[in-house]
């Protein structure tokens, strides 16, 4: 089975010398989305929910460019800088997300690769064409 790279255009990781995502078969593999925008700008410097929109932005747009959508999302690993968000984090979920909700981990980091990120998702999904039943 092949792995093809999938970028958005621009690619706001590529100075990073990361990969947005993987489509490996009938998966798209994201890397870990931040508060970053098209042109590498960090979004909603101490502004949890501009930071967390500009999140869920980026990974629905790299799971687009993969073929898949939020709609498909089966994993998520969510890096919190501050646990005291979790409340926040299940309301992004309800509105972001639907029944199945998915698997889910979520971790309190110490920071993240800017100083200034308090979030950061990454995503399993399935490409369109497959289902996610309840």
């Amino acid at each position: 089975m092949d792995a093809v790279q999938v970028s958005t255009e621009p690619d706001p990781l590529a100075p990073y010398r990361i990969s947005q995502a993987f489509r490996v078969g009938d998966l798209v593999i994201t890397s870990g989305q931040a508060a970053i925008d098209r042109d590498g700008n960090l979004v909603g410097v101490g502004d949890f929910a501009a930071q967390a929109e500009q999140v869920f932005a980026n990974l629905a747009e790299v799971l687009e460019a993969g073929g898949s959508s939020l709609a498909q999302v089966i994993k998520v690993t969510i890096y919190l800088t501050d646990m005291a968000r979790f409340p926040d984090i299940v309301a992004l979920r309800e509105r972001h997300f639907s029944p199945p909700y998915p698997a889910d981990t979520i971790v309190e980091v110490k920071a993240l690769a800017l100083p200034e990120l308090e979030i950061e998702i990454e995503a399993t999904a399935l490409a369109h064409g497959r289902t996610v039943d309840a």
